[in-house]
């Protein structure tokens, strides 16, 4: 029986701004791209890189920025366009924004509703508090786990187990949420808890995968934590 979810923060509760940079900086090379364009690559190379450079991103190396880069130009059909888009990105010196999803703050607050506990678990730097505080989020989640805080990283089975520890609970009656199979599923799992991966535009980009839970976004968490309890899905 489910009795607490765990979630991500980036991709899961919150969306970046840094797909709408990528606008930005195309015009500025004097092509245009549709901010769902501009989504599309962002999510594709994600994906990309979650599956075959597994860690890399978020850790501030450039050289993983400029191949990061490359390849959003490549699923844009824009290779030659590559390194301009990475000298503008270097150049911008605005940290990335972090919003929650308009519905974030509504689906932590019916699954407490149901009775459900939440919490987080997050590879993040230390400015991980700082963006929960700015989005009212810090209220619905308890214990949060951050990376930097505790020298861990997904997928370490040692940051689920922390979790683990500060909640109380059984990992056989825990749901974890996040986008990243390879960080997310795959820890969860090794500590025997149940996993959730999260891609908008159903299986792409993580086509090689087999899921056994995969929904668009976290409105449909409370649907997976009733098939798991054997109850009729939420709606």
């Amino acid at each position: 029986m489910i009795q607490r979810v765990f979630f991500d923060l980036g991709l899961t509760l919150a969306e970046s701004d840094v797909p709408a940079r990528y606008v930005e900086y195309f015009a500025q090379m004097g092509r245009q791209v549709s901010p769902q364009g501009a989504q599309r690559a962002y999510h594709l190379a994600n994906k990309y890189f979650m599956r075959e450079h597994r860690g890399a991103l978020g850790k501030g190396n450039k050289e993983v920025l400029r191949q990061f880069l490359y390849r959003v130009c490549g699923e844009l059909n824009m290779p030659e366009l590559g390194e301009g888009l990475y000298e503008l990105a270097l150049a911008d010196r605005r940290p990335a924004k972090w919003t929650a999803f308009p519905f974030t703050r509504e689906v932590l607050q019916d699954l407490r509703a149901r009775g459900l506990r939440t919490g987080l678990i997050s590879n993040w730097d230390p400015s991980c508090r700082s963006v929960l505080e700015q989005n009212g989020l810090t209220p619905y989640l308890d214990p949060i786990v951050v990376s930097s805080e505790v020298g861990v990283e997904k997928p370490d089975r040692r940051i689920f187990e922390k979790a683990l520890e500060l909640s109380g609970e059984d990992p056989r009656e825990c749901l974890y949420v996040g986008d990243n199979y390879y960080d997310d599923g795959v820890g969860a799992s090794q500590v025997g808890m149940a996993f959730c991966i999260l891609n908008p535009p159903e299986k792409l980009g993580i086509e090689e995968l087999d899921l056994p839970w995969c929904v668009p976004d976290i409105r449909g968490v409370a649907g997976v934590v009733d098939a798991l309890n054997g109850e009729d899905p939420a709606v």
